[in-house]
């Protein structure tokens, strides 16, 4: 074949990915999952235990989704060689969507109709210089996981010695960022010091901020120190910050007051430590999967708490899953107008559209359909040994990508494992993303009459 016949053979396959850039995410995260799955399976990268194909395909899609879910002690069935891997396809993971917007950009020949549709998936918001965001937000990314791993690295080292430690801090901080709390020790990060608990959440937040809202930042950071007058934050950035605000303070005191007596939680602590695990906790139940509590042994309506803050989870184009801050925000905002008998539905100051409504509707709907989907999947294949809710906050951790457990994967069936690792894939390419990559817009010829008097509740 010619240079000049793969040129134009390379050219109308970017041309294809750029009309459908859903069908190219849901791809590329496939495609993903089958290199990890046989890159763990590969000899090298096994430790102590031989590693089912099962197992591999579960931590595979777990890493590449940013998810932490293990069936597996990560640290003893993995060779060094096997968690640098696991780290990769965490770190690949995590910026999956910030590459495909790279590759975009450097396609170079898209109309602007299809800038703005790839823009529009890959939740960058409107008139974002794609080129611009990803030259500057993966250069912060690798800054901000440098700035974790120094401040890891002393706890890690003291630890596990230098050079097991720093594999460590490496790992952690990739994995907090990435939103991704893969557990390295049986207690998980409970025995880290108050510092680098603090380091976690700290990663973890900026890594569910988005990469549109981070970039916003970093301008308003540079014009403070030029002496200028910082520009307004978009209203996606805003949303998204007050959003997650409200989630974290909610959080935080939801946790403290069910679990502050509790014996096998919080009751041992002293009341600095139970502020510290009470933040730390809710912080991370929103995307990654770290732990400094059993699970397990937490109250029933704790594990609701949790769940409805996994389901939220962070801000789109970030590293973490959910529905999105700014999807739940638009809901509250459309009820609030429906109790003020307000015609239209505002959100910071803006008139937000029935297409981002009706959207906002469907995300949601797709989303409570997967998680009931999932957990009667799972009472089908597990039967009658584990309990109900501890079933529904597998589903809910593992569709959102969260990666919590409560002591729940290692004792899965082989089948309830598959029907995680479905839920994974589902919670990091969008259901409704993967809807749309295979079905054309249709456009309709009739306007139907409105219907006004259809009674609703």
């Amino acid at each position: 074949m010619s240079l000049k016949r793969a040129d134009q053979l390379g050219r109308a396959a970017a041309r294809r990915a750029a009309r459908h850039p859903g069908r190219l995410l849901m791809t590329g995260v496939f495609v993903l999952i089958i290199l990890g799955t046989a890159g763990l399976l590969w000899p090298a990268a096994q430790g102590s235990a031989a590693l089912h194909w099962v197992d591999a395909l579960l931590l595979a899609t777990s890493a590449v989704c940013t998810t932490g879910l293990s069936s597996v002690n990560v640290a003893e069935v993995l060779s060094p060689a096997g968690q640098f891997w696991l780290t990769l396809l965490v770190e690949v993971g995590a910026l999956a969507l910030l590459v495909l917007a790279f590759g975009f950009v450097g396609l170079g020949r898209q109309g602007a109709a299809a800038r703005v549709g790839i823009s529009a998936e890959l939740g960058l918001g409107a008139g974002q210089s794609l080129r611009r965001l990803v030259q500057r937000v993966l250069g912060l990314s690798v800054g901000v996981q440098l700035v974790g791993l120094l401040l890891l690295l002393p706890d890690m080292v003291a630890l596990e010695g230098w050079e097991q430690g720093s594999r460590y801090a490496l790992m952690h901080a990739v994995m907090a960022f990435g939103n991704a709390g893969f557990g390295l020790w049986p207690d998980g990060v409970a025995r880290l010091s108050a510092l680098a608990l603090l380091t976690l959440m700290a990663l973890v937040i900026v890594g569910g901020l988005g990469f549109v809202t981070l970039d916003e930042l970093g301008d308003h950071v540079r014009a403070r120190r030029a002496g200028v007058r910082p520009p307004r934050l978009s209203t996606l950035s805003r949303v998204g910050l007050s959003a997650t605000a409200v989630l974290l303070l909610f959080g935080w005191a939801g946790f403290a007051l069910l679990e502050w007596n509790r014996p096998g939680t919080l009751g041992h602590f002293s009341w600095a430590e139970r502020l510290l695990h009470a933040a730390f906790q809710p912080t991370v139940a929103r995307s990654a999967g770290f732990a400094t509590l059993d699970y397990g042994a937490l109250a029933a309506p704790t594990l609701l708490l949790l769940m409805g803050l996994m389901f939220v989870g962070g801000n789109p184009g970030s590293t973490a899953g959910g529905i999105k801050t700014t999807t739940a925000a638009v809901l509250f905002a459309a009820t609030r107008a429906v109790l003020r008998r307000q015609q239209d539905t505002e959100l910071a100051g803006r008139r937000v559209s029935p297409v981002t409504l009706t959207r906002a509707l469907t995300v949601v709907s797709l989303g409570l359909l997967s998680v009931v989907a999932g957990t009667f999947a799972l009472m089908v294949t597990e039967g009658d040994r584990h309990r109900p809710v501890a079933l529904a906050f597998e589903a809910v951790s593992a569709f959102t990508t969260a990666g919590l457990s409560v002591n729940l994967t290692p004792n899965l069936s082989s089948g309830g494992k598959l029907v995680l690792v479905v839920l994974m894939f589902l919670g990091r390419v969008g259901f409704l993303s993967l809807l749309l990559a295979f079905r054309p817009a249709q456009l309709s010829r009739v306007r139907r009459p409105e219907e006004r008097d259809l009674v609703m509740g």
